[in-house]
């Protein structure tokens, strides 16, 4: 049975609410931000003890718990990014969680990562990864889950990990990962209805004339696409129906249509479609800045994914226990 958690690497917390919702108690959080750890304050009306840097903590400073969660950095395996792998050294804090586990043997650990990973390297990086995982002595395995099948209508593919304890589970090849929801509507989630700036509405106008889409769409155009997203990823602008691309830390840009208007995406919004609910959300509004609060939710994982596979874990557990 597990009761505890430590949430590493914890940003605003995503992780955190999620295993909080599954009946779990978080005994301590560690993340370097101090501007994602300001959010986390105000999110989970929390005074707790952020411990810090992972890579100084160990068995002598760390209290017991039986679930270890991470969303560790993904910069360097990402496609977006440089895909630097291990030779970053943001790309070596899986060594120091894995050494964590080593010293203060939780019952299991959820790890997320971008899907990029799955691929970085062909395939090497993530082998690695699941030897380091094995040899600190826990029985891991990993799917790619998009947050579009776990109840939030946005379209964010990461990696998950789960691993047990070797002296728990020989082999967790069996574990059931959760089964896909359907999809909400999208409309619950654009709420803030922020007109598009002036500003942002000058770089969307030169997206529609670049070498990628010159002559596919005018300004007027956009204005009638009632109930769509509208991307502007690199020099592509892409249009959705229904749901939201991925969130991303380092750019906005994602605008929707309702009622002939275009509005720009806000912080406020980002958060919902990252699973928090509205009365979290309505903690930080006004609080935190916009641009802050849409790279904070841009770097967070998905509360509805976490919870579902904590709830899957639980269940795991209770099962081979009962064996």
């Amino acid at each position: 049975m597990i009761k505890t958690f430590f949430d590493f690497c914890s940003g605003i917390g995503a992780g955190r609410l999620g295993l909080e919702r599954c009946g779990l108690k978080c005994v301590g959080h560690s993340d370097t931000s101090r501007l994602a750890d300001c959010s986390y304050r105000l999110l989970h009306q929390t005074e707790d003890k952020n411990y810090g840097n992972l890579k100084k903590l160990g068995k002598e400073n760390l209290p017991d718990f039986d679930l270890l969660i991470a969303g560790f950095p993904c910069q360097t395996f990402s496609v977006i990014g440089r895909q630097a792998g291990f030779s970053d050294d943001r790309g070596q804090i899986i060594f120091h969680l894995s050494r964590i586990l080593r010293e203060k043997k939780p019952k299991c650990f959820i790890l997320e990562n971008v899907k990029g990973l799955v691929g970085h390297d062909n395939g090497q990086t993530i082998r690695r990864i699941i030897e380091e995982l094995e040899e600190s002595g826990y029985s891991t395995i990993y799917k790619v889950i998009t947050s579009l099948n776990c109840g939030v209508p946005q379209m964010r593919q990461r990696v998950y990990f789960v691993g047990i304890r070797k002296d728990i589970v020989k082999n967790a090849s069996d574990f059931i990962w959760p089964e896909n929801i359907p999809i909400p509507k999208l409309e619950e989630y654009l709420i803030d209805r922020v007109l598009i700036s002036t500003l942002n509405l000058d770089i969307l106008k030169r997206y529609l004339v670049n070498s990628t889409n010159a002559g596919k769409y005018t300004i007027e155009d956009l204005y009638k696409m009632n109930g769509k997203v509208l991307d502007t990823r690199m020099n592509d602008l892409r249009i959705y129906n229904g749901k939201v691309p991925t969130l991303r830390a380092q750019r906005d840009g994602i605008y929707y249509v309702f009622d002939n208007n275009i509005y720009q995406l806000t912080g406020y919004e980002a958060l919902i479609l990252q699973g928090f609910p509205k009365e979290y959300a309505d903690r930080v509004k006004d609080k935190v800045t916009d641009r802050h609060l849409l790279m904070q939710a841009g770097n967070a994982m998905t509360v509805n994914v976490i919870e579902m596979l904590g709830i899957c874990l639980i269940q795991y557990l209770k099962t081979k226990e009962n064996k």
